[in-house]
């Protein structure tokens, strides 16, 4: 039967955690469902090792693995924060993801009542404080037709569009043929001030890019 509880807590832990990334994810963020959910999940079952693998040798030190899971996860979260254009970002999803393997700790624990009471605030600072950062900031959508060479590639498009202050929410290959141009839709948006214009003529002039078409745009408040 302890078995069964076990296997309850890893549960417990990936529906929190997956609640949390899927927040991240209508963010259009780098991390989103499936990594919180894995983190928590990862963390409850390194707890539950922590505490019943071990119990057959005496003396024991439950705490020693689960420590290493909060310095661990830091790892992760290192590769979610980046620099662009003087502006540090992904430092909410970093911290999401660390609080994140604690709630999955705090439920390998058993410490149900933590862990939910966690996650949700997590939840709800994340939405709270993601609506009060978008007030009055004027959010530009739009879909580009991108025609690449064979020898193109979807993340030279991305990482250029990087570079330019644009964030790519979906990519789309509406065509890819053996030594044929090949045809990608890709959208994006951005919080500043935008020139859909000046930047499809930055793209036709990439190297690899035989025309790129400015499809639609609308603004969000």
């Amino acid at each position: 039967m302890q078995e069964y509880e076990w296997i309850f807590r890893i549960l417990c832990a990936a529906l929190m955690g997956g609640g949390i990334g899927f927040e991240r994810h209508s963010q259009s963020k780098e991390a989103g469902i499936r990594t919180h959910a894995i983190v928590a999940m990862g963390a409850a079952l390194v707890m539950l090792i922590s505490k019943y693998g071990f119990t057959d040798v005496k003396p024991g030190d439950p705490a020693r693995l689960a420590a290493q899971v909060v310095s661990g996860v830091g790892f992760l979260g290192a590769g979610i924060i980046f620099v662009r254009h003087n502006i540090i970002q992904g430092m909410a999803t970093a911290a999401g993801i660390w609080t994140t393997s604690s709630v999955g700790l705090a439920f390998g624990a058993g410490m149900y009542e933590l862990g939910f009471t966690t996650g949700i605030l997590v939840i709800i600072i994340q939405v709270m404080f993601q609506k009060k950062a978008s007030l009055g900031v004027l959010r530009t959508d739009m879909r580009l037709r991108i025609t690449i060479t064979p020898e193109g590639s979807v993340q030279d498009i991305t990482r250029f569009l990087a570079d330019q202050g644009y964030v790519v929410t979906g990519n789309r290959i509406l065509r890819s043929e053996e030594d044929k141009d090949w045809i990608l839709e890709t959208d994006v948006y951005s919080v500043k001030d935008t020139k859909p214009m000046e930047l499809r003529w930055m793209l036709v002039e990439l190297d690899k890019v035989v025309d790129a078409e400015y499809i639609e745009s609308e603004s969000q408040g």
